[in-house]
This record gives structure tokens, C-alpha cells and sequence, in this order.
């Protein structure tokens, strides 16, 4: 019994327009299909087969979809008539994917502005009605759906709701007389079954229906778009913009093949079996690896391959609760502009995700983006490993995409018993209904043999990753090579390349006059170093240990060093090898700072090296080291500021000379003006700036040092910026993880409030039922009272009547086989009262078959008893 709401209390009220609005969670009308196939794939209906087809009614196109389920009784057809009764539960193993008690009406609204539910479930028959047409002519400001209960006699149960509903439904309908709403429910085979046809379907401004019915006469398919650019026709699902659309965007054939990672219903569309498939079964050079979450205390199972029907349909698959909620869904290196990871499918189930409201995408939810994260990791694992294993067994440099496939396993569903049983390989062509019996396995030959047992939950990957392996081995050396070169290069291969540039050499910067960096702490920890490289685009980590650098003096500028924990960026696989250092406008800087930089920074090196040789003898004396050079260090540190503002104030000289070169230049260059007396000025302007006389050549250089000190100091400018630029995009993520984490708790919040507002609208309806059957006892109790005022007239017209006809009766008494019948009865009457207490024998007329009947109930009492 539902609790009654406190008086004076208003009930919610479910606007007509809501069913129009809440259909819109469907963008894609085959999500709305998917919703009533999900309806018969459920435990509580367990339909073996469903009928989806295109049929027209009155002038009408509609849509049908007919099972061979469990059906519904009229009361749970008025629940799945309603919003947010979902009481599914799994039954043998058997999970269901309703989720929130929305899925009909949601899906069938979409589809059309009508539906009509035809169930029986062989007890009783029922017919349904959800018609926003009707509600609208009848301006209801409630959703009210008229249903009709017959029993298995053709006889309507129920009267005084049954009449109403079925005068609302032959007005307002496509059926007219109650014979051809019989005639509906005939047409679902057997006893058990639903019947729903759809009417008034979503049509575009010229009056098409959203689907091409003509195309294929075995399919349902969604019209083609004309591209205005290319002016071809295509179809493009909304998330898929930008890529080919796989079949199953467009096909509704193609959809149901993929529907459930394991098919256990059979879908017949238009007349025709739907070739279902079991996709984690259908691939080549099928892998499996393993996903452990750490918000999950269990391994999740991916499924890699190769698509074997078309190399441009490519992606993951995401299932949840065998359902398929996403599919080819890119990820990884699929994601880049190139052909890698083409062709490649994945196959996860994600029961531990939620999805959405539509069944078409999940939660925006940290655990989402998580697992699409690892998905794309393990994804760019299997393609290496598969390209270099391929490659090997295929020598003609065929791409592994191009390569002819064909699936690992041939697998087939009996028609029968609907188990899934494996194939030995070579056979190819298969009968239009195949059978268990048609086996040639012996051991699987009988529909009563369950299916093979799936793999257990697995530990470990099916395969080795042995490139992944064999590519941070060779990374690891080539790294250690073009260290020992950055090593023996001498200051004569910086001043040979120092103005040499060629785009297509790698460079090795070595940062020199630069800040230090804390390498070491007192305690002398030593820290590996990671150098990130990315080949075939794939990102491998190579951990080396740090090693110091040697020193290489050098008589003119300055000698290469490097300190410890000093990293060299490098590119791998270039013939030529570059090396430059940071420059400084050395020429321009007094000799006496250059001398004593120069002397603090091998004081500070041979110290570093001290410090290193003495690490292992004690490392108290090591730390004292350490102390003594991080105090030279914060001094050349110090000198370095000094340099680099001696540096900016060349420059802007260098920028007050150019300006002053330009106005010279305009004002005594002159076409009558000789080169002898050109070249005299320029002299005397650079003698009265600087004081002395330099060459022209002279000046040359430095002004072109002068520019290349400016194109370095713009570089350093544009790599703050980008480092600025990367910082503001962490604190970006950082606020946006808390947004997700608001959101999060708003979407509790809303959940929470959903189920409050699931359970008062199940208390108002039941309320409603009360109410209905107090109004019915009501109305049988005036039916009632009526009889008996019948009963009391016609018993008093029998009265004086027979006082006129005492005469005739007295003959007939005299009669021996009435006086017998008498005797018999009013025996008969003795023994019904000491079966039935109640029974008063004074009020029993004898003369008439009233005995008889009583006798007759209990009689038939007496044998349902014995028989239970």
C-alpha cells in the first residue's frame, strides 16, 4: 500500500509537452530503436526474436516492432506507460540494460508523436495508448493514457476503466472497432507477446520521414546529405565530422549487427535475420590486454584486432552491460593526422562506468577520461607491436593495414537454441539456418551443450611487447653515444659552426654562463635522468644515471663544460651532427670581466670534479665541497647578471648606432656622392660616436654580432612566453578539475533528487489505483443496490400473482415427479447447509433451480480444491 500524501498537499503534475521534450535526448533516431530492442533483449520480457518493419495503416507509414516475450499485465503496462518505474532485476546471468524506467517512452516519442502497445501474457490482453496527438485534442493538461484489458474469452475485465479507455482509443486512433484492436493482438504469435506500432513519424519540412525506406528493401536507412563544398552526397554523424562514417551510422542493419557485444535475440528487420556478430570474435590478429584502475579492485579485458570487412572503420568499441553505448571511437595515435593506428579496433566492456540518458555516450566523469586515456596507450602498444611483427612476415614493405585479413575464428548462433558455437577454420559458407546439429564438432553437436566458457578474467597480456622493449634498448645506446660526442667536442668546433645553418641537422645547445641548477642535496642523492624521445609516434622513457662532464680548456673565448644534472636535448637518426653554444657579445665586453668569468668558472669546475672524487671516500667532505661550489656558483651567477646587463645596454647602443647609421645614410648619401667620400663619412660618424677610429669591416661584424644578439634574446623572449603559456594552461586544468569535481557532486545531487521524485510519483499512482478501485466498489455497490430494489419489486409482483394461480399450482404439486424433485431438493438443501453455514434454507424456493446452481458451485469448489 503507497503511503497517502498529507492533506492540503499538492501533487506534481507531468506536463503533455514533456513527452515531446524528453525525447530530445535521442540526436540519432537509431538510439531511439535501440531503446525498444533493449525493452525485448531485457530478462523481465526475454523475447527470442523480434520483428522490427515498415507498414502503412489508414494512409499512415508506421513503424512496428513485435517480440516473442513474456508480455505485460495491464498493470505493468501502465508502469512502462509511466516515468521512472524500472524494477529490472538479472536473472540467470542475464543483466539488463534499462537503467532508468525511460526508455519507451523516450524512444517511441522520438520516433512518432503516437504509439500503441498490444501485450498478452497468456492470463490476460492488453492495449495501450501514448498519443501526444490525442492529449493535444483534447487540450489534457496531464498525460493520460487510456489502456484496455480483455481476458483470454475476448471479454473486457476491468469495465468501468476498460469502456472509457476504449471509446478514447477507437476515436483517436488508427483502429476503429474493437474487432480490428482483436485482430492487433492476434497478430502476436502465441500466447505471449508485445506488439507496438509507432504512426506520425518525425518528417522533414517536405513531408519525407527522417528514413529511406526505398533504398534497400531490407533495410531501414537514414537519407544522405548533400555536401554543399564537394557537392556529393554522405552521410555524417555529428561527432564524426570530420572522419568516414562507418555503416552503422547510416544502416540500421549495420547498427543491430553490432548492437550487443554477445547477441542472445535474434532481430529480424524487414523481413529479413539480421547477421549479428560477435565483434570481439570477428577481428584479425586478435590480442588481449589487460586495464587495472586503481578505483577498481578488478582487471578490466581489452580486445585488440584488425577490421577485416573495411580498414577505414576503426576505433573502440565500449560496451557496458553488453550493450554498445560508443563505437569506433578514436583514440591514441588514431587521433593524429597520419595513418597510424588504422584499421585497428578495440573491445572493452565498461560495466564500471555510468552512461548517459540516451545510451549513446558516458559520464564526463574522471574514471571516463582515465580509461580513455589508458585505451590510447594500449592501443599504440598493439599497433608497434603489430607493424614490426608484420612487416617481418610480409618482406614487400606492405603496410599491416593493406594487408588481406580474414577473422582468426569463424563463430555461428543456432537458430534454435541461440547459443554461439566456434568453427573450424576453411569453412566459409554457411546454410540460411544453421542449427547445433549442423556441427562438426561432436562435442557441441546437441542445443543442450552450454556454450564454450568464455577466457577467465586475465593477469597479464596475451602478447610480449617486444618492440616497446627492444626500442628503450636502442634508444638507451644511441643516447649514450651522442653523449661521449658532446664530449670530445672542442671550442674549435663552436667557432667553425658558429655561423652555420642548415634546417635539417640536429642541434645540441649547451647552455654556458647560464643559471645552475640544483642537482644535489646534502645528502648527496644521486638522480637518474629522463630523456623523452619520440619515434613512429610512440613516447618512450630511457633512465640513465647521470654522468659528470669532462673539461676541455681552450686559449681564446671560453672553454664547453657542462654541470652535473645538465640535460642535452637531441634528435635521433640525423647523419650531421651541429653543436652550438649560447653566445655572448663577447667582443664588446671588457677583457678584464671576460678573464675573471673565465677563471671563477674552471675554479667552479675543478671543484665540481674534486667534489665527484672524493664522493666516495667521505661524504661529509663531499658535502663541504658541495657547499664551497654552489657558493662559487651563486658568484658566477651573480657575474653572469652583470654580463647579461652589460649585454642589454650594447644593444641598445648597438640600436641607437643603427638609427644614427640610417639618418647618416639618408643624409649624405647622395647619386653624385662618391664611394671614396661615402666611406670617409661613415669613418668620421663612427670616430665621433666611439671616440677612435675602427674600420668598416670591423664595424660590419659587430653590427651583425650585434643582430644576432637580438634574434637570441627574441628566442629566450618567445620560450618564456611559451612557458607562461604552458603554466597558464596547468592552472586552466587545475580549475578544471575542480569544475568536474563540482560537477560531480551536482550530478549526486540531481540523481538523488531524480529518485525522490521517482518514489512520490510511484506513491501518486498508486494512490491513483486506490482511488480507482474505491470508485469502482462504489459503482458495484450501486449496481448492486439497484438489483435488490429489482429483486424486491419483482418478488412482491410474484405475490399477487400467485394468489391467482394457487390452483394451478396445487395441480402440479399433485404431480409425483414434482413432489419428488421437492423431496430431493429440499434434501439437497439440508446437506449444502452443513457445507455452507451461511446458506439460509427459509429464503430457498424449491420449485424453482436455485438448489441446482448452489449445488453446482460447490461442487466445482469442492474438485479446484482437490485438484491444488
Amino acid at each position: 500500500m503507497a503511503a497517502q500524501p498529507p492533506s492540503g498537499i499538492r501533487l506534481s503534475a507531468l506536463c503533455p509537452k514533456f513527452l515531446h521534450t524528453n525525447s530530445t535526448s535521442h540526436t540519432w533516431p537509431f538510439s531511439a530503436v535501440a531503446e525498444l530492442i533493449d525493452n525485448a533483449y531485457d530478462p523481465d520480457v526475454n523475447a527470442k526474436q523480434i520483428w522490427i518493419d515498415k507498414t502503412v495503416i489508414n494512409g499512415h507509414i508506421c513503424l512496428t516492432f513485435t517480440d516473442n516475450g513474456n508480455g505485460m499485465t495491464s498493470d505493468k503496462l501502465h508502469k512502462m506507460l509511466s516515468f521512472g518505474f524500472s524494477d529490472k532485476v538479472t536473472m540467470n546471468g542475464h543483466v539488463p540494460v534499462g537503467l532508468y524506467g525511460n526508455g519507451f517512452k523516450s524512444g517511441s516519442m522520438r520516433l512518432g508523436k503516437d504509439a500503441i502497445v498490444f501485450t498478452k501474457n497468456g492470463e490476460s490482453m492488453s492495449v495501450g495508448f501514448l498519443s501526444q496527438s490525442y492529449l493535444e485534442v483534447i487540450k489534457a493538461e496531464h498525460v493520460v493514457v487510456p489502456i484496455v484489458a480483455f481476458n483470454n474469452h475476448r471479454q473486457m475485465i476491468n469495465l468501468t476503466e476498460s469502456k472509457a479507455s476504449l471509446a478514447a482509443i477507437l476515436e483517436h486512433s488508427l483502429f476503429s472497432t474493437e474487432q480490428k484492436l482483436l485482430a492487433e493482438l492476434d497478430a502476436v504469435m502465441g500466447k505471449k507477446g508485445t506488439r507496438i506500432i509507432i504512426w506520425n513519424l518525425r518528417s522533414y519540412k517536405n513531408g519525407a520521414t527522417e528514413f529511406d525506406f526505398d533504398k534497400d528493401k531490407y533495410d531501414i536507412r537514414i537519407p544522405e546529405d548533400l555536401d554543399e563544398t564537394t557537392g556529393k552526397k554522405g552521410y555524417k554523424k555529428q561527432e564524426r565530422m570530420d572522419q568516414i562514417a562507418p555503416e552503422s551510422d547510416y544502416s540500421l542493419r549495420a547498427y543491430c549487427s553490432i548492437l550487443y557485444l554477445k547477441p542472445r535475440m535474434q532481430i529480424i528487420l524487414r523481413g529479413q535475420k539480421v547477421k549479428t556478430q560477435l565483434v570481439s570474435k570477428s577481428l584479425a590478429y586478435i590480442e588481449r590486454d589487460v586495464y587495472r584502475p586503481k578505483f577498481l579492485t578488478r582487471t578490466v579485458r581489452i580486445t585488440f584486432g584488425f577490421n577485416c570487412r573495411n580498414k577505414d572503420h576503426y576505433g573502440i568499441m565500449m560496451y557496458h552491460r553488453n550493450r554498445l553505448i560508443k563505437a569506433y571511437e578514436k583514440v591514441g595515435c588514431q587521433l593524429r593526422a597520419n595513418n597510424m593506428g588504422v584499421g585497428v579496433v578495440g573491445i572493452i566492456e565498461c560495466n564500471f562506468l555510468k552512461p548517459t540518458h540516451n545510451k549513446q555516450d558516458f559520464d564526463y566523469t574522471n574514471e571516463y577520461r582515465l580509461t580513455i586515456t589508458a585505451l590510447g596507450d594500449k592501443l599504440n602498444d598493439y599497433w608497434n607491436e603489430m607493424k614490426v611483427k608484420k612487416n617481418a612476415e610480409y618482406p614487400l614493405n606492405l603496410p599491416v593495414e593493406d594487408i588481406q585479413k580474414r577473422p582468426d575464428q569463424t563463430w555461428v548462433q543456432c537458430d534454435s537454441c541461440l547459443k554461439w558455437r566456434k568453427l573450424p577454420d576453411g569453412i566459409d559458407q554457411l546454410p540460411e539456418k544453421w542449427y547445433c546439429s549442423n556441427n562438426p564438432d561432436p562435442q557441441f553437436r546437441n542445443c543442450d551443450v552450454p556454450e564454450e566458457p568464455e577466457d577467465e578474467d586475465l593477469v597479464h597480456p596475451t602478447y610480449e611487447k617486444t618492440y616497446k622493449k627492444s626500442l628503450k634498448r636502442r634508444l638507451s645506446v644511441r643516447s649514450s653515444i651522442l653523449n661521449t660526442k658532446s664530449r670530445r667536442l672542442t671550442s674549435q668546433t663552436f667557432e667553425n659552426s658558429a655561423y652555420k645553418d642548415d634546417d635539417d641537422e640536429d642541434v645540441i645547445i649547451l647552455e654556458e654562463n647560464s643559471t645552475p641548477k640544483p642537482a644535489v642535496d646534502h645528502d648527496i642523492e644521486m638522480k637518474s635522468e629522463q630523456v623523452h624521445v619520440e619515434q613512429s609516434g610512440v613516447q618512450v622513457e630511457i633512465v640513465g644515471d647521470n654522468e659528470p662532464c669532462g673539461q676541455a680548456s681552450s686559449t681564446s673565448t671560453s672553454s664547453s663544460r657542462c654541470d652535473q644534472g645538465t640535460t642535452a636535448a637531441t634528435q635521433t637518426e640525423v647523419p650531421n651532427l651541429v653543436v652550438k653554444k649560447e653566445e655572448t657579445i663577447e667582443d664588446t665586453i671588457d677583457a678584464r670581466n671576460d678573464t675573471a668569468a673565465l677563471a671563477s668558472f674552471v675554479e667552479a669546475e675543478a671543484k665540481v670534479h674534486e667534489a665527484q672524487e672524493t664522493f666516495d671516500k667521505s661524504a661529509g667532505v663531499a658535502g663541504c665541497q658541495l657547499n664551497e661550489v654552489r657558493n662559487e656558483l651563486l658568484l658566477v651567477t651573480q657575474e653572469k647578471e652583470n654580463f647579461k646587463r652589460q649585454c642589454h645596454t650594447l644593444t641598445d647602443q648597438v640600436k641607437v648606432l643603427e638609427q644614427r647609421l640610417l639618418e647618416m645614410n639618408d643624409k649624405y648619401v647622395k647619386k653624385e656622392t662618391c664611394h671614396q667620400a661615402t666611406e670617409t663619412d661613415a669613418v668620421f660618424i663612427l670616430e665621433s660616436i666611439n671616440g677612435k677610429s675602427e674600420s668598416p669591416d670591423y664595424m660590419a661584424s659587430q653590427y651583425q654580432q650585434a643582430l644576432e644578439e637580438i634574434e637570441r634574446l627574441k628566442k629566450q623572449c618567445s620560450a618564456l612566453q611559451h612557458v607562461k603559456a604552458e603554466c597558464g594552461q596547468c592552472s586552466n586544468s587545475e580549475s578544471k578539475s575542480e569544475m568536474d569535481e563540482m560537477a560531480v557532486q551536482l550530478d549526486d545531487v540531481f540523481r538523488q533528487l531524480d529518485k525522490c521524485s521517482v518514489e512520490r510519483d510511484q506513491y501518486k499512482s498508486e494512490v491513483e489505483l486506490l482511488e480507482m478501485e474505491k470508485s469502482q466498489i462504489r459503482l458495484q455497490c450501486e449496481e448492486l443496490k439497484t438489483e435488490i430494489e429489482q429483486l424486491k419489486s419483482t418478488s412482491q409482483q410474484i405475490g399477487t400473482v400467485s394468489t391467482s394461480s394457487n390452483i394451478e399450482e396445487s395441480i402440479n404439486y399433485a404431480d409425483g415427479e414434482s413432489l419428488k424433485l421437492r423431496s430431493l431438493r429440499i434434501n439437497v438443501g439440508q446437506l449444502l447447509a452443513m457445507i455452507v453455514p451461511d446458506l439460509d434454507l427459509q429464503q430457498v424456493n424449491y420449485d424453482v433451480d436455485v438448489v441446482d446452481e448452489i449445488l453446482g458451485q460447490v461442487v466445482e469448489q469442492m474438485s479446484e480444491i482437490s485438484s491444488t
